[in-house]
């Protein structure tokens, strides 16, 4: 995958924080020592973190350059660490383990969850938001367009670098882990400016690994009006100008014994 935008990322911060403000609202934990955010990105979630336990230490991991110097650049005095999440090796462990928007680009979650889970402290937590729009018009139009005629060779393997799991599958995983597992699922109504926007939103995260695929300017927009045009009568604008765009999301928190 090419580098990640941090400031492509950005210019939808409130819709991509808000889930990270509800996870911390459901997780109860009253004075965690040591937080670890998986995933930190630009260091919004990490930000939400420190204000829900300003007391704590914590740390932000990202894998990608970009947004560990973005996040340091905008919070230059919190803890920021280049890693990856699939071949991180904790060398302590975490009241809370939290791991936001990050898992669908991680690989074998049956090991994951369980060595995440491993790096917390008895009586701590493991923490985590998923997507799982993949019913939306927007996935099943890039579905499309990436398996017709045109684009299908090129695109061939791209579906599969993202990991899309269903809460069943989350459940059936983390139930062999503890006892105690906070599960729920939100759908998310986006006020979005226009259609147009879907394409903006989406390309700065799921929609890079078909893009990175295509080499010059004029053949990603051609992929990405061809994506539009294959969903937009789903999103119709709304009386008010605006495009609401549904997102589903699920999320769980599971607490290690004491």
């Amino acid at each position: 995958m090419s580098r990640w935008d941090p400031d492509a990322y950005l210019r939808f911060e409130q819709e991509r924080t808000q889930p990270s403000r509800d996870l911390v609202a459901r997780i109860e934990l009253s004075r965690p020592n040591a937080i670890v955010d998986i995933g930190c990105g630009p260091g919004t979630s990490t930000r939400v973190l420190r204000e829900a336990w300003p007391e704590a230490d914590v740390t932000g991991l990202d894998n990608s350059e970009d947004m560990i110097h973005k996040a340091q650049a905008t919070y230059p005095a919190q803890k920021w660490v280049l890693a990856d999440a699939a071949r991180w090796q904790p060398d302590k462990a975490y009241d809370l383990v939290f791991a936001n928007a990050t898992l669908h680009w991680i690989p074998h979650h049956e090991q994951l969850l369980k060595r995440l889970f491993d790096a917390v402290k008895e009586g701590g937590v493991l923490a985590g938001q998923v997507p799982f729009n993949v019913e939306s018009p927007l996935l099943k139009a890039v579905a499309g367009v990436s398996e017709s005629p045109r684009w299908r060779e090129l695109m061939r393997g791209s579906r599969e670098q993202i990991f899309y799991r269903n809460e069943t599958y989350y459940y059936d995983i983390l139930s062999t882990l503890s006892d105690r597992i906070d599960m729920w699922m939100t759908t998310y109504l986006h006020v979005m400016e226009s259609q147009e926007s879907l394409l903006e939103w989406h390309s700065s995260t799921g929609l890079k690994v078909y893009l990175d695929r295509i080499q010059d300017d004029a053949g990603k927009l051609q992929f990405k009006n061809e994506i539009l045009e294959a969903c937009k009568a789903d999103y119709p604008v709304r009386a008010s100008g605006k495009v609401l765009f549904p997102f589903k999301r699920i999320f769980f928190a599971v607490y290690k014994a004491t």
